[in-house]
C-alpha cells in the first residue's frame, strides 16, 4: 500500500490532488475507514515583477476517508478534510534538525519564529491574506474505482479511479478553492525483478491528471491542469513492518506565475512505513521533504494514517 502523501502548500493545496489508494479495490460489502493527519512547516518567500508570495507557518490537514466495495471490481470513496493554518509550534525544533544534520535553513534563522503569513499579491492587488489561525471544513471528495482484470503486463494488479472534488472549503481562508476539479488515475504494483518468490522488495507506481477551475482569486495565474505521478519502494522488514520510500510530484498550475513558490514542480520525498497492528487494523508514518530545487513543496512535514478494514 503506498504512502497517502499530500502537498500541503496552501496554494497548490487547493486544487485537490488526489492520494494513493493502492491497486486494490474493496471486495463487495467489505469496507475500510481511514483517519489521516497531516502537516507541513513552511517558510517560502519570493518577488518577481508586480508578484509578491510569501510562506511563513504551519498547515494541518485532518481527513476522514471511507471507501466500499460495490462488487464486480467496483468501490466507491469519499474524504472530508479538515484544514488549519497556524503560526505553529515547529520552527525551533526543525532550526534545530536542520542544524544537526548540516541541513539549510532557507531563511527560517532570519524569520519571527511561529507566525503566520499566507501572502499572495499580483500587480499591487491582495490574492490572498491569511494573518490569524484558520480551521475550516476543506473541499470533499468522491470518487470511483476499478480493478482491471487483465493487467497490461506482469503485476499485481492495476486499477484506475476517478474523482471529483467539491467545493465545500472557504476560499477566504485557503482551505478550499471555491470550484469543482476532476481527477483520473491509474495505480499498479507488484514485486521487483528477483524477489518474485520472497516478495520482499516491492514496486508502486500512479500516474494521473487533474483538471478544475482556477481558485478564486487567482485566475490571472492559476490553471486549470495537473499532471500527477508517484512512485514508491517498499522492503517487507518484516512480517508486519514494511518500510517504505516515494517520491510524489505534480506540476505547477501557476505556470503564468514568475514566482518559482507557485511554478515549480512540486516534488516530495517521503521516508516511512507501514506497521500492522491486527489482522484489520494498520497505521502508516512517513516524514517527508522536498527535493532540495523546486520551491513549491513544503521542506518538511509528517504524515500519519490509521486504516482500519471492516466486512460485512
Amino acid at each position: 500500500m503506498p504512502l497517502r502523501l499530500v502537498n500541503l502548500n496552501p496554494f497548490h493545496l487547493l486544487y485537490g490532488v488526489p492520494v494513493s489508494s493502492g491497486t486494490r479495490v474493496m471486495p463487495e460489502g467489505a469496507k475500510e475507514v481511514v483517519a489521516s493527519f497531516d502537516m507541513a512547516s513552511h517558510m517560502r518567500a519570493g518577488r518577481t515583477g508586480g508578484e509578491r508570495v510569501v510562506m511563513d507557518g504551519e498547515t494541518y490537514r485532518q481527513a476522514l476517508s471511507v471507501r466500499q466495495g460495490l462488487g464486480n471490481g467496483w468501490e466507491y470513496f469519499l474524504e472530508i478534510p479538515v484544514v488549519a493554518h497556524s503560526g505553529g509550534v515547529f520552527d525551533g525544533f526543525i532550526e534545530g534538525w536542520h542544524d544537526a544534520f548540516g541541513l539549510p535553513q532557507g531563511e527560517r534563522d532570519k524569520a519571527p519564529r511561529d507566525r503566520l503569513s499566507f501572502l499572495y499579491t499580483d500587480g499591487g492587488r491582495s490574492r490572498a491574506d491569511v494573518g490569524r489561525d484558520v480551521l475550516s471544513l476543506g473541499d470533499a471528495s468522491l470518487g470511483v474505482g476499478h480493478a482491471l482484470a487483465s493487467p497490461l503486463f506482469p503485476n499485481d494488479g492495476m486499477a484506475v479511479r476517478a474523482m471529483v472534488k467539491l467545493p465545500t472549503g472557504d476560499p477566504g481562508s485557503l482551505t478550499g478553492s471555491g470550484s469543482f476539479s476532476v481527477s483520473a488515475w491509474a495505480e499498479t504494483s507488484g514485486a521487483f525483478p528477483g524477489s518474485g518468490v520472497s516478495r520482499s522488495w516491492l514496486y508502486a507506481a500512479t500516474l494521473g491528471a487533474l483538471t478544475g477551475a482556477a481558485p478564486q482569486g487567482r485566475a490571472e495565474t492559476g490553471g486549470r491542469n495537473i499532471a500527477f505521478g508517484r512512485l514508491g519502494v517498499t522492503w517487507r522488514a518484516l512480517e508486519d513492518l514494511h518500510l517504505t520510500v516515494q517520491v510524489d510530484a505534480h506540476s505547477s498550475p501557476y505556470g503564468a506565475s514568475g514566482l518559482a513558490e507557485l511554478s515549480d514542480t512540486a516534488v516530495i520525498l517521503g521516508m516511512g512505513g507501514t506497521l500492522r497492528l491486527t489482522e484489520r487494523l494498520v497505521i502508516d508514518a512517513a516524514v517527508t521533504e522536498d527535493d532540495g530545487i523546486g520551491q513549491s513543496a513544503p521542506d518538511i512535514g509528517l504524515h500519519l494514517a490509521l486504516r482500519w478494514r471492516l466486512q460485512e
